[in-house]
């Protein structure tokens, strides 16, 4: 089932690769309360006058940080494409956001975690996401023009465990692979990777959504790790995954479930043979 999914996407991965690298978004609709703009170099950070500017000053901080951390691991690839947008960078401050969101090169925080980060409560999600957004912006996949975000999440997911602040959303600090298991466990088996994207667009259940997540975070992991990142980004931008590692992806599953299956068996955590 994964090869017959990707199959049309290797075939239209040229056209796809000459095209806008993105998906096209919809840009939420402007909120005129946000009158206030912080200019950082080359980008902004716009808010609402009710956000203190040392909070503002703080989001800019993570900004121009995660810019730079993601900038220098995917450089390290000549086979990184670079940015897909040519557009200014601009952060907006959003107080009808529930989570973080990017469109294009703007990223839209939730006006409640930031003024939560900035005042010290306590709050699972302070990270505010911001490493995950970021490499959205700065990469896109050969497929998110076909509105499959599987690799893009994938690396999302994967760069915001490895350099996000605070342990943050779906892995919150643990061990990708042992998280897989974990949510595996209590989803009542891993998804098949085929299934990923519209387990997580479509599951009735938290734990779903957080699985299909996982899982596209830690197989990136898992391709990276065991091929490198210069085929890893091979593969990211179109290539036949045969053709890059010797692997077809219906094996690379299956290598990456039966390492997923080693660590729940060192950690004690048992795993049923597929999802329901």
């Amino acid at each position: 089932m994964f090869r017959k999914r990707f199959a049309v996407a290797w075939v239209v991965a040229a056209a796809a690769l000459t095209a806008p690298a993105c998906a096209v978004a919809q840009e939420p609709d402007a909120n005129p309360e946000i009158t206030e703009r912080l200019v950082r170099g080359d980008f902004t950070v716009a808010h609402r006058p009710t956000v203190p500017v040392a909070a503002a000053e703080r989001v800019a901080d993570r900004v121009e940080a995660a810019r730079a951390m993601i900038s220098a691991y995917l450089a390290q690839s000549p086979e990184y494409a670079g940015p897909p947008y040519d557009t200014p960078l601009e952060i907006v401050i959003d107080p009808e956001r529930f989570g973080p969101f990017q469109s294009r090169s703007s990223i839209y925080l939730p006006e409640a975690r930031v003024l939560n980060a900035h005042d010290g409560v306590e709050d699972a999600r302070t990270d505010l996401g911001i490493v995950h957004e970021m490499t959205h912006v700065l990469a896109a996949s050969f497929n998110r023009e076909n509105r499959d975000r599987f690799y893009d999440d994938g690396l999302a997911v994967f760069l915001q465990h490895r350099f996000g602040w605070e342990p943050n959303y779906p892995d919150f600090g643990l061990d990708l692979y042992l998280a897989v298991a974990r949510a595996a466990a209590e989803h009542g088996g891993l998804v098949p990777l085929a299934d990923a994207e519209e387990v997580r667009g479509a599951s009735e259940t938290r734990i779903g959504r957080k699985l299909a997540y996982l899982e596209e975070g830690a197989f990136t992991q898992f391709l990276i790790e065991r091929y490198g990142l210069d085929a890893y980004f091979r593969v990211y931008q179109g290539a036949a995954p045969a053709e890059v590692t010797g692997r077809t992806l219906d094996e690379l599953e299956a290598d990456f479930f039966a390492l997923v299956r080693a660590t729940a068996g060192r950690a004690g955590v048992e795993l049923a043979e597929a999802a329901d």
